[in-house]
């Protein structure tokens, strides 16, 4: 296992500068931990960057060459495959209508917001601040930024994974959390390259990110658990439709799994080249929202929010766990932590490593690698004092002790 560095530094005085580990670091607002479980190795990686060229998009414009050849690319690697060949054409479409006739991808960005094209597809909804001044006149994210994630996930795949000479394949559950201040905002002179501040005071803009089985899952204010992913099965009603699969043509393997092509687990995944040429994608799925602190909201438009604001955690959980537990037993197991142990006690770095135990407790023979990472937000710690799925988790945890006890 690998985890992927990264560091803030900060600036007490002029004269001196801290550098802070963020895996190290910042217990207090994030916490990760891992285990192998009962697999020779464990193979779950994770890692915390910090991006400042996106999503400033003014400062990071894409080269439209460069995305037409990307799909290009892909078409031509598989070229048993449609699926390349059906993105091919909706993408000369897009590409047609909005990018062939501008001589930069800032002139598009840039273009004025009343536009009806741009508007059009981006939707949204407007959300007033206590002011009357408009936050959110449109969604999240353009087509633009979606274009950028695509982008740089189908480049990674293809110059990191299917290059490889290995059969293997990898899924990925990202979150890009900042302010929503002003990300364009200029950048301080004095502040160092890698600095980066982010404060629970204020709302958050969350991008979420899904190739494969891995979840995100939030926890609101009152304690409930929210999925912002879903799994890229073969069960999936959607990934039927996308692959054009005739459901009443699958059948389960001896374990009692559905697998695409008899041989995959995931429908989209980074690698898996043999299955490429069938429709196995590293196209992401996008989802953003606005999330944090509401303080600064009247009540009339809190509930505008996609979970009402003042979130308490983001839990990032591979499959090892969710083979496990449930969504609401994943948040239920780190509110009743907390409210065990304390505040003071019970930081993200706790539950992180206490969520691991209860999976090492429960496991099987052959149980997954488990990995969890918790995110601290706003509301923190002010969950209604609930724990909704402790049977269920007890009944789990006295049936694994009984099958202990009569192996021994």
């Amino acid at each position: 296992m690998r985890l992927g560095n990264a560091y803030a530094y900060c600036k007490p005085s002029q004269n001196v500068g801290l550098k802070l580990d963020l895996l190290r670091g910042l217990p207090g607002y994030v916490g990760h931990a891992t285990s192998r479980i009962n697999r020779l190795e464990n193979q779950d990686n994770y890692s915390i960057k910090m991006m400042r060229s996106w999503p400033n998009a003014y400062g990071s414009a894409l080269n439209c060459s460069d995305l037409k050849r990307l799909v290009q690319e892909y078409a031509r690697r598989f070229p048993e495959g449609n699926y390349w060949k059906h993105k091919l054409s909706t993408f000369e479409k897009f590409y047609n209508k909005f990018i062939k006739n501008c001589n930069s991808k800032q002139e598009l960005l840039l273009m004025k917001e009343g536009d009806s094209a741009i508007l059009g597809q981006n939707g949204g909804r407007m959300i007033f601040d206590k002011m009357g001044n408009i936050i959110d006149k449109i969604a999240l994210l353009t087509e633009l930024d979606r274009l950028r994630l695509f982008y740089g996930f189908a480049r990674f795949d293809l110059d990191q994974c299917c290059g490889l000479g290995t059969a293997a394949g990898s899924t990925a559950s990202s979150i890009f959390l900042y302010p929503y201040d002003d990300p364009n905002a200029p950048i301080d002179e004095g502040k160092d390259d890698d600095s980066w501040i982010i404060s629970h005071s204020g709302l958050l803009k969350l991008i979420v990110t899904q190739v494969g089985d891995s979840k995100i899952i939030l926890c609101d204010q009152d304690g409930i658990a929210h999925a912002l992913t879903t799994t890229h099965h073969i069960n999936s009603s959607r990934e039927r439709h996308r692959l054009s699969i005739d459901p009443s043509r699958l059948d389960p393997d001896a374990f009692g799994e559905t697998r695409f092509l008899n041989n995959f687990a995931n429908t989209r995944s980074f690698g898996d080249v043999a299955g490429k040429p069938y429709g196995i994608s590293s196209e992401p799925d996008i989802f953003s929202f606005l999330v944090g602190n509401t303080l600064h909201l009247p009540r009339s438009e809190r509930s505008k929010l996609p979970f009402n604001g003042d979130e308490c955690f983001l839990a990032l959980v591979t499959d090892g766990i969710t083979n496990k537990l449930a969504d609401q037993e994943v948040v239920d197991l780190i509110t009743s932590t907390v409210n065990s142990w304390g505040l003071k006690k019970a930081t993200p770095q706790f539950v992180a490593e206490e969520t691991i135990k209860f999976i090492q407790a429960i496991a099987t023979k052959h149980s997954d690698n488990a990995t969890c990472v918790v995110v601290r937000l706003s509301n923190w710690g002010n969950w209604p004092n609930v724990d909704r799925t402790g049977p269920q988790r007890e009944t789990k945890l006295m049936n694994a002790q009984s099958n202990e006890t009569k192996l021994n």
